[in-house]
């Protein structure tokens, strides 16, 4: 069993074992309080120790199982607190003793693509810039343009990142990994169990191989981040003495810090590749409630509630209703936020915008003076990359206002062999469950009756597949006009940069009006067209209206930039 070590004060937030409120095969249903209750309060409640986790877990329905079947060593721990560490498995193999088929659906992948825009084919790679021939244009200067392909099954998440060739940082891994995301929000700090290796797959050339690190046993890792001004502080302090951080001085070497970093974050939770993400990312262990990790996306919540344009939304995660704490625990990772290193001042920032793209542009400006998150290469100026913003399309939205959240359609419900309903755990696009040679192909893997299949689509209304497709084609077509309408803006831009280079006169106010309107076309594109993963799926309206504007303001960008050029 991999092992992590932490200090005794922080395993009150931790407890990984069986975690989904679902029917329990032999994890519970006594009437009395069982002896792994009892030996609970006797060996590791107190006020000192695990009050509230030992309240939790006598509430909820892990009460058969005990501290010491998640927690290795713990009898040995509640004899010596401050000699003896307990041992955490954040393995998913951990829940899938009693979760054996919600896990199997997890970590099930099919690498099939269905419809124009739907699935998770992951090999061979479909590249952003197969699909929008423009893209490494518009974002010239960005990693992406070096690797950026489309999504594949969540059971790959820490694998792809680990893999891909682009720059990575600690600060993305909330997203790929609960240890991460845990030790970030309860401020404990990982210790690597046993020497690793980490390959920096960015470090490969034509001419080099990747460069390989040995991160020693011993080596530690903290991490927070300052909500005052969302810098992130994080720490690897290797076993030997060297220290790296997020935040080196000037005169050292930023690249060597921020490679270090990521080294001694992998190598922190490499037990949990491919995957990552466990059950306990959504799941509090103890009672088994639905619970968010992300501190950034809760200091979203607290800063514009749980949805910003909904007057009637909830403003805490807590007194939030079903459907919006089901679409919380989505939006820990499907949505737009800042993470890593700026390329325009170099510092290590964790921010969810919390915004739809029609806003984004305003809030980075007000908020990061446009310094997050890189500089274009051909502009010369900053601009925004975003990420995926599921959620943020997916609020108002007609399945919004209906009351559908993000499980009603990538979560239904299937039977087991057993004859048990279930959610699956397939996060998968709503096609697959619907197309029945796909769902009896995943029915026969993990263990579910086929007889139970039924289209998510179905629940509310008829079958619309065939409009749900028709509505994306639409979309796409529509965006390849703003497309090539933004390359042809960033080769104006271009042209303008040359001429201030060169020492030609320009209107500076044109050129400042060229800089804002690309700048508002380009959020809108690239945030919901290559980033959101629906093409318009999940708001087609707002989609299209937003197309019709980036249109306009790309269009005036040209107008400005021309205008900019002309003058004497």
């Amino acid at each position: 069993m991999s092992k992590v070590r932490v200090r005794p004060q922080t395993l009150i937030a931790v407890l990984l074992g069986c975690v989904l409120v679902v029917a329990l095969a032999g994890c519970g249903g006594v009437d009395h309080e069982p002896a792994a209750v009892a030996e609970a309060r006797e060996s590791c409640s107190g006020e000192e120790c695990h009050d509230i986790a030992v309240a939790d877990h006598a509430s909820g329905p892990h009460t058969a199982i005990g501290c010491s079947d998640c927690h290795e060593g713990a009898a040995d721990h509640a004899a010596d607190p401050e000699g003896v560490s307990v041992a955490i498995d954040w393995r998913i193999d951990s829940c899938a003793r009693c979760h054996e088929t919600i896990a199997a659906t997890y970590l099930y992948d099919d690498n099939v693509k269905v419809g124009p825009f739907g699935g998770s084919q992951r090999e061979p790679a479909i590249h952003k810039s197969d699909e929008f021939p423009e893209y490494n244009t518009i974002i010239a200067g960005h990693g992406f343009t070096r690797e950026y392909a489309e999504e594949g099954a969540h059971r790959y998440m820490l694998e792809d990142h680990y893999e891909t060739l682009r720059g990575k940082f600690e600060t993305c891994v909330q997203c790929k990994s609960t240890k991460i995301a845990w030790a970030w929000s309860t401020g404990a700090v990982l210790t690597v169990p046993e020497d690793r290796t980490i390959t920096l797959t960015h470090t490969a050339t034509e001419d080099s191989p990747a460069r390989e690190v040995v991160v020693p046993a011993g080596t530690t890792l903290e991490l927070d981040t300052d909500f005052r001004n969302y810098e992130v502080l994080a720490t690897a302090r290797y076993a030997g003495g060297r220290t790296y951080t997020s935040r080196p001085d000037p005169n050292d070497d930023a690249s060597e810090h921020q490679n270090m970093l990521w080294a001694a974050t992998i190598a922190a939770i490499k037990e949990t590749m491919p995957y990552g993400a466990g059950c306990n990312h959504c799941h509090d262990p103890h009672s088994a409630a639905q619970r968010v990790l992300r501190p950034a996306m809760l200091e979203a919540i607290e800063k514009g509630g749980v949805n910003p344009y909904d007057p009637n939304a909830a403003s805490s995660f807590e007194t939030a209703g079903a459907r919006d704490r089901e679409t919380l625990l989505c939006a820990q990772c499907h949505v737009e936020y800042s993470c890593g290193r700026s390329g325009v001042d170099g510092v290590v920032r964790d921010h969810f915008g919390w915004t739809k793209a029609a806003n984004l542009h305003e809030e980075y400006l007000d908020v990061f003076d446009y310094r997050q998150d890189w500089t274009h290469a051909i502009i010369g100026e900053p601009l925004i990359k975003s990420q995926h913003p599921e959620t943020e399309l997916y609020w108002n939205s007609p399945h919004y206002d209906a009351g559908a959240s993000c499980a009603s359609c990538h979560m239904p419900r299937v039977q087991t062999a057993t004859g048990t309903w279930v959610r699956s755990h397939w996060f998968t696009s709503p096609y697959k469950y619907g197309e029945r040679e796909t769902f009896d192909a995943f029915a026969d893997v993990v263990g579910l009756r086929t007889s139970a299949r039924y289209n998510p689509c179905a629940l509310c209304h008829r079958d619309r597949t065939a409009e749900a497709i028709a509505g994306q084609e639409e979309v796409y077509e529509r965006q390849k006009i703003v497309q090539e309408l933004l390359a042809s803006s960033v080769a104006a831009l271009g042209e303008v940069r040359e001429a201030v280079e060169g020492g030609a006169a320009i209107d500076e106010s044109a050129r400042r009006a060229a800089l804002e309107s690309h700048r508002e076309a380009h959020v809108l594109w690239e945030n919901l067209i290559v980033s959101e993963n629906s093409m318009g799926f999940h708001n087609f309206d707002e989609v299209l209206d937003a197309m019709d504007v980036a249109e306009a303001e790309a269009r005036a960008a040209i107008g400005h930039a021309r205008d900019a050029l002309g003058a004497e």
